[in-house]
């Protein structure tokens, strides 16, 4: 009877350096695809603030731009309605940071001029950002610029971005005068500008032009 020869296969087990390097290839590409996660994560929380940043500021240009093409307006004179002491439809003042205009929303009556006047503050503390705001009054006759632009009777003055969030760095206006043969208007330009207050890196910057509807 033939007797068959069984031969021992000797097992080697895996070294301690094989045994460590294969857990830092693990580590590393953990470390990677966190990386990767959180890179994705970053760039995504960006975008959302950026966004938010985006549409703020350029919501209220728009109301800007459409409220300002009002600048003058009478509907019962002729003539175009400028601010007590103002030169033109759209006042600016010298700084470039304010302007201010009035128009007529009724024949007569206590209420029959409306007073507007946007301003840029810079902020008293360094927990806030710069201000953007608005002054709204409503008078028997337009009102001049110091007192449109302070908060008090006939109307108050509104922070038009949470300070807390939104710092406008920006906000330049300037005109210039475009004349026919018996009248005139402005062509005006405005710069806004800001950004996050807790992300100074996220900022945006937009600029609208547009010509004063109301000739004078």
């Amino acid at each position: 009877m033939a007797i068959r020869v069984v031969k021992r296969c000797k097992q080697a087990g895996g070294s301690l350096i094989e045994l460590m390097v294969s857990c830092l290839i693990g580590v590393m590409a953990i470390g990677l695809v966190g990386t990767i996660y959180l890179t994705g994560q970053k760039l995504a929380i960006d975008r959302v603030k950026v966004l938010l940043l985006t549409q703020n500021i350029s919501s209220v240009v728009q109301q800007i731009k459409e409220d300002v093409q009002r600048a003058g307006f009478d509907g019962v004179d002729s003539s175009s309605l400028l601010l007590s002491g103002a030169l033109s439809s759209v006042h600016l003042h010298p700084s470039s940071d304010l302007l201010g205009y009035t128009y007529r929303v009724a024949s007569s009556g206590s209420h029959a001029f409306r007073s507007v006047v946007y301003k840029r503050e810079v902020a008293l503390t360094s927990t806030q950002g710069d201000m953007l705001k608005v002054c709204e009054k409503h008078s028997p006759l337009p009102l001049t610029v110091s007192a449109a632009s302070l908060s008090g009777s006939g109307g108050y003055c509104f922070n038009l971005f949470d300070p807390k969030q939104i710092s406008i760095s920006q906000f330049e206006a300037e005109s210039t005068l475009i004349s026919g043969t018996s009248a005139s208007s402005q062509w005006l330009t405005l710069d806004v500008a800001g950004h996050l207050v807790l992300d100074p890196s996220i900022e945006y910057q937009t600029r609208i032009e547009l010509m004063q509807r109301n000739w004078q």
